[in-house]
């Protein structure tokens, strides 16, 4: 849409192959990437816990990273600075006016914090789910950190970006928690989903019988919702259609995950080229998320696949798919009756995932969300309704 974009990012020892990187390259005016080692991220761990600061805040703390930021943004070069997640608001935070316009080299420049979720709400819910007393421990830490941190950083971006309703909430709640005035300068951007991408099944990709979830099975929320479904759900799925299979699909899971592949119809794939084939093949997909704020992706990628979905109401906080696009439960005995009853009526799983896909293709399309976003942009650097011009 004619705008620059220049992206700074850590490299934490992810993978990105040479298609990928073209097309980001492609997309973008300069990507500048930081290495990031594990020793620099413990060190910053280590000063956010003696700064009473979020330990993910510590982690990726990044001194080259934040030098080369601020002194681009010193010349002069942008008209917003786009900020993503709140453990990257150091980066910016200081170089801006609070919740207005700055003036920087004669350019009126607006800064973004897209907070997106609140990480306190996702972190207490980790917190309630976990098990494990050392991992519930340094989860209430983070907590406790993040519940300080998060009721003030908003107040030094001229707007904050959050999915939807739910997360706006949370984060009054904790400006109150914390004795301060509620956030105020919120706007909703929420993303969408590919429908390109993710499209309903052919007749010969289907496979009776399969459920699927999906997902990085690295991420704590999925790994304690995937074990939820397995203990309380599964069993009773099994009992009633003995020969259903559960597909796990996700990037690097860890090793309670791989060690359930074969078992009682369990395969965990591991990574992916891509998603989207496993989720057709589906005769039903699960979400039982029970510890996560936002909004799921998964969701709106079952959705747009036409796919039945069984799903938490916390899954659906984001989304807010209405009743008859996909169906909610909570307690492990409805969640496995809405598994088995599209197994054992395929007919109704087909019926309701075509529902699925018309909800996403009115509401959750990449279009539908970047545009009112960009819009936002604009609003904020006061372009006083005209056709605006495009940004950096």
């Amino acid at each position: 849409r004619g705008h620059n974009v220049d992206f700074f990012t850590l490299n934490v020892g992810g993978e990105m192959n040479d298609k990928q990187e073209a097309w980001l390259r492609g997309v973008c005016r300069n990507v500048n990437l930081y290495s990031h080692s594990l020793l620099r991220a413990a060190w910053g761990v280590a000063r956010a816990l003696l700064r009473g600061q979020p330990l993910q805040v510590g982690f990726f703390r990044n001194g080259k990273m934040e030098r080369a930021v601020s002194s681009a943004v010193k010349r002069g070069e942008y008209d917003v600075a786009y900020v993503y997640y709140i453990r990257s608001a150091p980066v910016v935070r200081g170089l801006f006016h609070s919740k207005k316009a700055s003036l920087i080299q004669g350019r009126r420049v607006v800064s973004f914090l897209a907070m997106q979720l609140s990480q306190t709400l996702n972190t207490e819910r980790i917190f309630r789910n976990e098990t494990g007393l050392a991992k519930r421990f340094i989860y209430w830490i983070e907590w406790r950190l993040l519940r300080r941190f998060e009721a003030h950083v908003w107040k030094d971006f001229t707007r904050s970006v959050l999915i939807g309703p739910r997360d706006v909430e949370a984060i009054k709640d904790v400006c109150a928690a914390e004795g301060l005035a509620p956030i105020d300068n919120w706007v909703y951007g929420a993303h969408g989903t590919n429908t390109d991408r993710f499209l309903p099944a052919a007749p010969e990709e289907l496979v009776p019988g399969r459920v699927v979830f999906s997902g990085s099975m690295l991420y704590k929320p999925n790994i304690q919702a995937i074990q939820w479904f397995l203990e309380t759900c599964w069993p009773q799925v099994r009992a009633a259609v003995p020969d259903a299979e559960l597909i796990i699909q996700g990037r690097d899971p860890v090793a309670e995950i791989r060690a359930l592949d074969g078992r009682d119809g369990v395969t965990v794939t591991g990574s992916v080229p891509d998603v989207g084939p496993i989720i057709r093949s589906a005769t039903v997909c699960v979400n039982p998320v029970r510890a996560a704020g936002g909004m799921q992706n998964k969701l709106i990628e079952y959705m747009a696949s036409a796919k039945a979905v069984v799903a938490t109401s916390v899954s659906n906080e984001g989304i807010q798919a209405p009743a008859g696009t996909l169906v909610i439960a909570d307690d492990p005995e409805a969640f496995a009756a809405g598994v088995i009853r599209f197994l054992q009526a395929p007919d109704q799983a087909v019926a309701m995932g075509q529902e699925a896909r018309r909800y996403v293709l009115e509401n959750w399309t990449w279009e539908a969300h970047f545009l009112k976003l960009e819009q936002a942009l604009y609003d904020a650097l006061d372009h006083d309704g005209h056709t605006p011009p495009a940004m950096a």
